[in-house]
C-alpha cells in the first residue's frame, strides 16, 4: 500500500495537483486574491467596498440595473481628475442600488485623489491638505431612478453624462422606486467640466423615488450645484452644502419630495442659495423645503433665491443671514399655475449698511404682487432654521469651523 500511495503522489505531483506546504503555488488551497480597489466602467455584479481599503474611480463607474454597490461606514473613495470624456463619477443607473450607510462617527467620504484624507487620518473626517476652495477635481455622485419627472418625455438623459451612455437615463412612473440608502456621506471637491456650461453636481438625484433614503449628506466645494433634484419624490433629511460654485439647492422638473433640515454656506463664488425651476411638461409636483439655514457671503455677490416661472411648492421655517447689498429673493411672474407658499422666513440684515436693502420687503421686492402667500420678517437673531446639532459631529464644515 505504501508503494502504491507513493506512486500516486509522485504522479499527482508531476501533474501539479499535489504540492507540499500549501503555499502560494498550491492549486488546491490557493491564496485569497487581494480585492480590487480601482474601478472604471460598469460593475457587473454586486460588491461591497470595505473601510480597510481606499477605493479609486479611474473613470465613470456605473452601478447598473440589478446590481448593488454596498459601501461600509468609514470608507474613503477617491476619484482621479479628468474632464469631458475622461471625467470620473459614480453613477447609479435606474434599477441599480447604492447602499452607502455611514455613521456619525464614520462617514463615507467621496473625494479626489489629490485629497490626503484616509479613514485613519488624525482629522478624519476633516480636511487633510485641501480646503473648500478646491473645486472641480472630479465629477460627483449621480443617482437615477424610475420616478416621475416633468419633462417633454417620460425619461431623459441626465445632465453631465454623454447622450451615448444609456445608463444616464432617468424618469418613469414608479414614485416609490428604491435606489438604496445614502446616509452620513461627504462629497468633496467635485463638479468637473464635461463640456461648455455642463458640470456635474455634487449629488444629482434624477427621478429618484420615495423608497430611497437620503439623509446626512454634506457637499463641499463643488463647481456647480451642491444638491440638485430632477423630478422624483425622494425625501432628503439633514443636508449641508458648503462653498458651491453655483446653487446650494436646485430643484427642477417638478420635484415633489421634502427637503428637511438643510443648510447652505456660500463662498465668494456661490450664486443662489436656492434655485427652484418650474415643470417642463404637464406633470405638476409640489416640493417642500422646511427648517433651513442659509448663509450668504458678505460683502460679495450671491443671491438668496430664485423661483422660476410656474414653480410650485412651499418654503417654511428658514433663516437667511450674511447676504450682500444686492442679493435678491426673486419670484418670476407670468405663471397661470404657480402655487408658492412662504411661511416663517426670517432675514437678518443687521450687518448691512443703511444704504443697502435692509428689510424683508425690500429684499423680496414686494413679491406678494405675484399672488403668492408670503410671510417674512426682519430679525436680529433667528427663531427658525436648521438644527445644527444634526451636523456637528460628522461634517467637514463643523469640524473646520
Amino acid at each position: 500500500m505504501k508503494k502504491s500511495i507513493l506512486k500516486v503522489s509522485i504522479f499527482l505531483s508531476i501533474l501539479g495537483i499535489v504540492s507540499c506546504g500549501g503555499g502560494d503555488d498550491d492549486p488546491i488551497n490557493p491564496p485569497t486574491p487581494s480585492p480590487s480597489t480601482a474601478y472604471s466602467g460598469v460593475i457587473t455584479e454586486s460588491v461591497t467596498w470595505t473601510k480597510d481599503n481606499v477605493y479609486e474611480l479611474t473613470g465613470r463607474v456605473v452601478v447598473p440595473s440589478g446590481v448593488t454597490l454596498t459601501i461600509e461606514a468609514g470608507t474613503v473613495v477617491k476619484a482621479y481628475p479628468g474632464q469631458e470624456a475622461n471625467a470620473c463619477a459614480l453613477i447609479v443607473a435606474r434599477g441599480g442600488k447604492l447602499m452607502a450607510e455611514g455613521t456619525s462617527a464614520e462617514p463615507i467620504i467621496f473625494t479626489t485623489t489629490a485629497d490626503a484624507i484616509t479613514n485613519d487620518h488624525p482629522n478624519y473626517p476633516g480636511f487633510a491638505n485641501l480646503d473648500e476652495s478646491n473645486k472641480g477635481l472630479w465629477g460627483g455622485v449621480i443617482i437615477l431612478g424610475n420616478a416621475e419627472i416633468s419633462a417633454d418625455a417620460a425619461e431623459k438623459q441626465i445632465e453631465g453624462i454623454p447622450a451615448s451612455d444609456s445608463n444616464g437615463l432617468y424618469g418613469g412612473s414608479d414614485n416609490s422606486d428604491d435606489s438604496g440608502i445614502i446616509r452620513y456621506i461627504q462629497i468633496r471637491h467635485g463638479g468637473t467640466l464635461l463640456g461648455d456650461d455642463n458640470e456635474i453636481n455634487g449629488l444629482t438625484l434624477g427621478g429618484v423615488g420615495s423608497g430611497t433614503t437620503v439623509e446626512y449628506v454634506e457637499v463641499i466645494g463643488n463647481v456647480d450645484d451642491g444638491i440638485e433634484c430632477f423630478g422624483g419624490s425622494v425625501n432628503i433629511n439633514h443636508a449641508l452644502v458648503w462653498a458651491q460654485g453655483d446653487d446650494a439647492f436646485d430643484i427642477d422638473q417638478s420635484y415633489s419630495g421634502t427637503i428637511n433640515n438643510f443648510m447652505g454656506i456660500a463662498d465668494n463664488e456661490s450664486d443662489h442659495a436656492l434655485e427652484i425651476d418650474g415643470p417642463e411638461g404637464s406633470m405638476i409636483g409640489q416640493f417642500t423645503m422646511t427648517n433651513g439655514t442659509l448663509k450668504g457671503f458678505y460683502p460679495g455677490g450671491g443671491e438668496y433665491a430664485d423661483f422660476r416661472k410656474e414653480a410650485t411648492g412651499t418654503v417654511s421655517n428658514t433663516y437667511f443671514y450674511n447676504f450682500s447689498c444686492d442679493s435678491d429673493f426673486e419670484i418670476d411672474g407670468g405663471s397661470a399655475t404657480a402655487d408658492l407658499t412662504f411661511s416663517a422666513l426670517e432675514f437678518n440684515t443687521t450687518h448691512l449698511p443703511d444704504s443697502c436693502k435692509n428689510t424683508a420687503s425690500e429684499i423680496c421686492d414686494d413679491q406678494t404682487g405675484n399672488g403668492v402667500s408670503f410671510n417674512a420678517t426682519d430679525v436680529t437673531s433667528n427663531t427658525v432654521g436648521a438644527d445644527a446639532s444634526q451636523f456637528s459631529s460628522w461634517t467637514c464644515y463643523f469640524r473646520e469651523n
